[in-house]
């Protein structure tokens, strides 16, 4: 019997330690930087790196201490590149171009098939899932979901895969022109 009560003592004790734990964490969670986490949250959070940093996170930090442009992001679009800038104070660039975001994909990675041994390191590396094949066998780029992030270009080691520009023709055009807002998992 006493151990019986030493057991659901223990218990208790261990969980009312992990509630105030839980409380802490969460109030020095809420203070810490709250700037960029607020930044953080409109970005897409597939870490491309197109924005030029080392992913979502290090351009939200970025952001929230001024020292990076609100426009630095492609796949979030020009209505979030608009939202971060009054987040973070700072303006758009006067007659700021946007024509990438009527055109969609503006470059896409294709890889060269009579070059490409089917090794499968591009597969892995992509963070959106846009190339398909099997082992052993060519790889294909899907350009309809290639986001242009050139990780595949810097993994492959048969160097077969390159960025190519796509044709500004109707099949390419985005009809809803607004950008669609990816989010994490998380």
């Amino acid at each position: 019997m006493i151990e019986v009560k030493f057991i659901l003592y223990l218990c208790l004790s261990l969980l009312l330690i992990g509630f105030v734990l839980s409380v802490l964490y969460s109030f020095t969670d809420k203070n810490s930087n709250s700037a960029q986490k607020r930044i953080e949250k409109l970005l897409p959070g597939i870490n491309c790196g197109q924005c030029g940093y080392l992913g979502c996170q290090a351009y939200a930090s970025a952001l929230a201490n001024h020292e990076a442009q609100a426009n630095l992001c492609k796949p979030a679009g020009a209505d979030v590149a608009k939202q971060l800038s009054e987040l973070t104070g700072s303006s758009l660039e006067s007659g700021q171009d946007y024509e990438e975001q009527l055109f969609t994909p503006r470059t896409v990675a294709y890889i060269h098939d009579e070059k490409c041994t089917g090794c499968g390191k591009c597969k892995r590396k992509c963070p959106v899932d846009a190339i398909s094949g099997v082992l052993k066998q060519a790889h294909v780029v899907d350009p309809k979901e290639c986001i242009g992030c050139d990780e595949c270009v810097a993994t492959c080691p048969e160097k077969c895969i390159e960025m190519i520009r796509q044709d500004h023709t109707l099949e390419h055009f985005n009809w809803n022109i607004h950008s669609v807002q990816i989010k994490s998992g998380n």
